[in-house]
């Protein structure tokens, strides 16, 4: 526990000596608790209470979500350090003061603020922007706490995608923000690089260096398949960050084309690799802002030599628009399961279903009629099942035998009495009749 500076700085220096993912992550929860302590910010508010506000051009984080923030181990590590070695190489090349400008501190200033408090003073003139009123006065009580009044320290309240230095010929040498989710959606930082990077010097560094979108071919049952790599569809670095400033958006819209192959067993999955500086990176698993997105079967119909094409929009919130090629369906010539074909349950149209599943993944064209589609639904509304998980399974596995067997997980062995009367309603939603039992399954004993 960090009872004191003495103890709070040298948790500082483990954070920042550490190997990539050898950071304890008591440390990273003590140095939080002291933090909170110093600024009355504290990650176990409830996060209702602590509100988000809106930049011009996204959603700017709560308090208490952005100090939470800090809780993430590997996150606070690499980005902490790489900000830590790019003043370090700053140092080395200039004889002047480092201009430092940091938008979007939180309440902790979290990947500046530490270091400061366990270097001695460093020729930096730093310059912080938040939007909450609550993160300046958190950042104020901690640069009083640690003493760090003798460096030059500039705290703004402002939307740091809009704010201007009062001297328009100001220029920094290091620009940091990590004001961003997983593929850059919600929060504001492909914008807030876009207006800051003309502020930066020509020699200047931006913090993150890169955060490079990526689409790859993954299989859906198999762990051990190595991905396949579509491409990059969107990279913001620096020179993303100065065509947008400059009105050259044409890298917000871009397009990947579906290698040639058979990719009916395979989905798309979307990630986030974070370059923050030098070697100090994060990829998929990192973190939460290595979160991958994986596309339903039903979203995303694979159509080799097509495109997928990528567009950042930008309302209140933004997001990629990822369009899918439309299938270029063709006529089904299989025959489907009769619907009072059973497998090992016993339970009518599920055979039937399944398999215009496996038809329809293949790019086939095949249709439910309106009565087939009901009386599905009651099966999974029966047997309390998500119909929306029920249909994304069908989609995952290749045999009808490993579906039943999922579906056997779900709801357990049912009594002869429980298929009786699912299949008699089954039928009589087939034969467009009421059911001629309206009411529950009875219970297993």
């Amino acid at each position: 526990m960090c009872e004191s500076k003495v103890q709070f700085i040298e948790t500082v220096n483990r954070l920042f000596s550490a190997e990539k993912g050898a950071v304890v992550t008591s440390d990273i929860k003590n140095m939080v608790a002291y933090l909170g302590k110093v600024t009355q910010v504290f990650t176990s508010t409830d996060m209702n209470e602590s509100h988000t506000a809106h930049t011009a051009c996204g959603v700017a984080i709560s308090p208490v979500q952005a100090a939470k923030c800090f809780e993430e181990t590997l996150r606070t590590q690499i980005f902490a350090q790489g900000v830590a070695l790019a003043i370090e190489d700053n140092l080395k090349l200039r004889e002047g003061p480092i201009k430092i400008l940091y938008a979007g501190t939180g309440p902790y200033a979290t990947l500046l603020l530490p270091f400061l408090t366990s270097r001695e003073k460093l020729p930096l003139e730093i310059t912080l922007l938040d939007i909450h009123e609550e993160n300046i006065a958190a950042v104020e009580a901690l640069i009083a706490h640690f003493g760090l009044e003798d460096y030059n320290i500039n705290v703004v309240l402002a939307d740091a995608t809009q704010w201007c230095p009062a001297c328009p010929q100001t220029r920094f040498d290091i620009i940091i923000s990590e004001t961003m989710t997983a593929l850059l959606k919600r929060e504001p930082q492909v914008y807030i690089f876009k207006h800051l990077v003309q502020f930066l010097k020509s020699t200047g560094v931006l913090i993150p260096e890169e955060v490079s979108l990526k689409t790859w071919l993954t299989k859906r049952v198999d762990e051990e398949y190595e991905d396949l790599l579509i491409g990059e569809f969107f990279c913001l670095d620096q020179a993303c960050a100065l065509a947008l400033n400059k009105g050259d958006e044409s890298c917000l819209t871009s397009q990947l084309i579906i290698p040639d192959g058979d990719w009916a067993e395979h989905v798309v999955k979307l990630t986030t690799d974070i370059r923050v500086y030098r070697h100090l990176s994060l990829q998929e698993g990192d973190c939460s802002l290595n979160i991958a997105f994986v596309f339903s079967p039903y979203d995303a119909v694979l159509m080799p030599s097509k495109p997928i094409t990528f567009s950042y929009i930008q309302p209140q919130s933004p997001d990629f628009e990822v369009v899918f090629p439309k299938p270029d369906w063709r006529q089904s010539e299989f025959t489907l399961p009769e619907s009072e074909d059973v497998g090992e349950l016993g339970i009518i149209q599920i055979k039937r279903a399944f398999q215009r599943a496996y038809i329809i993944k293949r790019g086939e064209k095949l249709t439910a009629p309106n009565d087939e589609w009901q009386a599905e639904l009651a099966i999974y509304e029966a047997l309390s099942l998500n119909p929306f998980e029920v249909m994304g399974k069908m989609y995952e596995v290749e045999r009808f035998s490993d579906f039943e067997a999922w579906l056997l997980a779900q709801v357990g062995r049912l009594e002869k009495e429980q298929v009786d009367l699912l299949n008699e309603n089954c039928r009589s939603q087939l034969s467009n009749q009421a059911p001629a039992v309206q009411r529950s399954l009875p219970e297993q004993c």
